[in-house]
């Protein structure tokens, strides 16, 4: 994958104690082009972001599919490029150097590229604000674009990451991972969103029950607690911009370079 900065990467949904920034590349993939799009960029383009992740200029990449259509020009894949900070996000293009990519790819770069049958619908870049750490195959992305973001953010790491926490702990809802991230750029009054949350899962049927109506059919302590303390109805009235599954489709980390 060649991204263009100033924008720049693997919704992981890969990020940790020493990834902090994010630059997250959506992409419309035409249906007849998904497989030849799956096997450039997992069998050529992965072994650039590789080696620059071994040279320390990134920390993670990642590519996720999106489950389903919510619109016909909606992108359907996304890119996530995580830095250990914005410094390192603009120190150097991965991407620019055609004759040390060549050699990394094995091949010359214009038979294997994909920008000229995708489009990339738009880019963000992201700061991780809290996360509960854990392995997960699906990401259960939710846009959000509150009436203060501050406020959102504060609630999420003060209020419902430590019950995220304590149901992944104990095994519940089958979530594995949790994780917020606030929009560096692009921002203003015609942005799609300036946060987002996810939810992590291993299994497709458990992302599916999760979201699911179920009547409540006995109130918890800990859920009547949560209830008493939240101020998300006055924060984010309207809820989520949208809830999107994604299936990761390939990652690399510094612990599998």
């Amino acid at each position: 994958m060649k991204t263009i900065l100033p924008t720049l990467f693997a919704l992981v949904f890969t990020l940790s104690s020493y990834a902090q920034v994010a630059y997250l590349q959506y992409r419309k993939v035409p249906a007849d082009k998904t497989e030849e799009f799956v096997e450039k960029e997992t069998q050529y383009w992965s072994k650039v972001a590789k080696a620059a992740i071994k040279e320390g200029k990134m920390s993670g990449w990642s590519l996720w599919r999106k489950i389903g259509v919510t619109h016909e020009d909606a992108p359907n894949f996304v890119f996530v490029n995580t830095f250990e900070n914005p410094a390192a996000m603009y120190a150097d293009d991965v991407w620019a150097n055609l004759e040390a990519i060549e050699e990394i790819l094995g091949v010359n770069p214009a038979t294997v590229e994909t920008n000229s049958f995708t489009t990339v619908t738009f880019d963000y870049v992201m700061q991780l604000e809290a996360m509960v750490p854990g392995d997960y195959k699906y990401a259960l992305v939710n846009y959000a674009m509150p009436e203060d973001r501050n406020a959102f953010i504060q609630e999420n790491i003060n209020l419902w990451r430590p019950f995220h926490k304590a149901n992944i702990d104990k095994g519940e809802m089958g979530m594995t991972c949790w994780g917020m991230m606030s929009v560096m750029y692009p921002t203003g009054n015609k942005a799609r969103f300036s946060v987002m949350t996810w939810d992590g899962f291993n299994l497709l049927k458990d992302v599916m029950n999760y979201l699911r109506y179920q009547p409540q059919s006995e109130i918890t302590p800990e859920w009547e607690a949560i209830m008493s303390k939240t101020k998300m109805g006055d924060i984010l009235p309207n809820g989520f911009e949208w809830s999107i599954v994604y299936e990761l489709v390939m990652s690399i980390g510094p612990d599998n370079e």
